[in-house]
C-alpha cells in the first residue's frame, strides 16, 4: 500500500517534469530575425535623430 501511494504521487510529478523538458525552446531563426529587426530599428532611430535640428537648452538661454 505504501508503494502504491508513493507511485501515485510520483506519476503526476514525473509527467509534469517530462512535459516541461519536452517543450520547444525559441526557434534560433526567429531569435536571429528578431535581433536583426531590433538592430535595424535602432539604426533607423539613430538616422532619424541625426536629421533633427539641434535643440537649445532653455536653462542656458539668457
Amino acid at each position: 500500500m505504501k508503494k502504491l501511494a508513493t507511485f501515485m504521487f510520483l506519476i503526476p510529478i514525473l509527467t509534469l517534469v517530462f512535459f516541461g523538458c519536452a517543450s520547444p525552446g525559441p526557434d534560433p531563426e526567429q531569435a536571429s530575425r528578431e535581433a536583426q529587426q531590433r538592430r535595424e530599428a535602432e539604426r533607423q532611430q539613430t538616422e532619424f535623430r541625426k536629421g533633427l535640428p539641434p535643440v537649445s537648452d532653455p536653462s542656458q538661454v539668457r
